[in-house]
């Protein structure tokens, strides 16, 4: 292989991955602000699923974060980490049931989020949803064997 045709192939790998990377940041985006269409093209056009934002907020939390259970249900479609945390340990189904977003919390359990998982502090989804006087929330998580003691 010549120079010319090193540098061309270098070249190419580079942009693919700047083209990957800002696919990631934007389907970021799209899940945090609920937009379904444009997160599936972008899913459609090789975004990670699990991909995570600079503060390592998977894309998955962001979602739940914002109540948006269509987004979610398409992310844990396309391979998304039902378990996996932001930089505090929080899982989607905790932040989720620190906002009283019964449906997303619904749609985690039914894709085998762990009911028990703490965040960096020791908290589970329960005693958040308990700390947000999540009425609905709170009878979701414990239906699904939820304690606010113990867990993993």
């Amino acid at each position: 292989m010549n120079k010319r045709s090193l540098f061309m192939l270098l070249w190419l790998l580079n942009m693919s991955a700047w083209a990957a990377a800002d696919a990631n940041q934007l389907l970021l985006a799209a899940a945090g602000l609920g937009q379904e269409q444009q997160m599936m093209a972008l899913l459609a056009q090789g975004a990670d699923a699990n991909a995570k934002n600079g503060a390592g907020r998977p894309a998955l939390v962001l979602a739940a974060f914002n109540g948006n259970a269509r987004t979610v249900k398409a992310l844990l479609a396309a391979g998304a980490d039902v378990n996996a945390v932001d930089g505090a340990g929080n899982s989607a189904l905790m932040d989720a049931s620190a906002f009283g977003h019964a449906t997303v919390v619904e749609a985690l359990i039914q894709a085998g989020a762990d009911v028990n998982l703490r965040n960096k502090a020791g908290i589970g989804a329960l005693k958040r949803a308990n700390q947000g006087k999540h009425s609905k929330v709170i009878k979701i998580l414990e239906e699904a064997g939820a304690t606010e003691e113990g867990g993993t």
